[in-house]
């Protein structure tokens, strides 16, 4: 019986600004049940690699399939199945809380007991009550949890968050991880880029970049041995994965 194809891989990926290389034959996978970190220093190209990744900013060489189809032949299975979370999500500014939510069930054709879960969402993410709030009226922080909560609605097979963690407030953050290991234990995935993480909390593995290119892409577990980290973090492992007179970072993007 032929295995089944990871949920995310990223085969090859270069993508060029102009004459700035910002990502140079990268190459990775996301697996079901996984948290998967994408760390790096900025300008180390996380930031669009996850854009190419969503369909946001085409690459300009190399092949990225999810579920085993290719993205760029099905547009629709990247919004439905990988939802991509920038670091600063867009609104539409006539559209109250509630309408956003409402909007993404329709758009995507969630079946009944949608509402309830938002509810539940709002909740975890100390919304409750800010239905009828335009984006306008929210915190940069509540404007990030608004849309955390729409793409998690979705439940999709991979969510890919970009920074997720740093407008949060601790408890928020907190909650957040724990949505995001619940998620994956239930047999989906999430690919996170961040420079931090709440403490006691650590992906399932960790992707080093920088330069544009993978350096390192390994078990946290086994990162964390391997140089005797004990808290696991962001900056020590990336202080363990890259030398202190490493490459300099080339890419204006993170």
């Amino acid at each position: 019986m032929p295995a089944s194809p990871p949920l995310l891989e990223v085969r090859d990926l270069s993508h060029a600004y102009g004459s700035v290389r910002a990502l140079t034959e990268v190459s990775l996978r996301v697996d079901t049940g996984e948290v998967v970190a994408l760390l790096g220093r900025n300008g180390a190209g996380k930031s669009t690699l996850m854009r190419s990744i969503a369909g946001w900013s085409p690459a300009t060489h190399g092949e990225i399939s999810i579920l085993g189809v290719s993205v760029l032949r099905s547009e629709r299975l990247v919004r439905r199945h990988a939802p991509f979370v920038p670091d600063t999500p867009p609104f539409w500014d006539d559209l109250t809380v509630w309408e956003h939510l409402r909007f993404v069930a329709g758009a995507h054709r969630i079946e009944g007991g949608w509402p309830a879960r938002a509810e539940r969402l709002l909740e975890g993410f100390g919304l409750q009550g800010r239905n009828e709030d335009f984006p306008a009226a929210l915190s940069r922080g509540m404007r990030h949890k608004l849309a955390l909560s729409m793409a998690l609605l979705l439940r999709p097979q991979l969510l890919l968050l970009d920074e997720p963690f740093g407008p949060l407030d601790p408890v928020s953050a907190a909650r957040l991880w724990g949505l995001l290991a619940e998620f994956a234990a239930e047999g989906h995935a999430v690919l996170v880029s961040c420079h931090q993480w709440p403490a006691d909390a650590a992906p399932d593995r960790c992707v080093v970049m920088e330069a544009g290119r993978v350096r390192v892409d390994g078990r946290t577990a086994d990162l964390a041995q391997a140089h005797h980290l004990a808290p696991v973090t962001p900056e020590g492992l990336l202080r363990a994965a890259l030398p202190e007179a490493g490459v300099a970072s080339e890419p204006a993007d993170d």
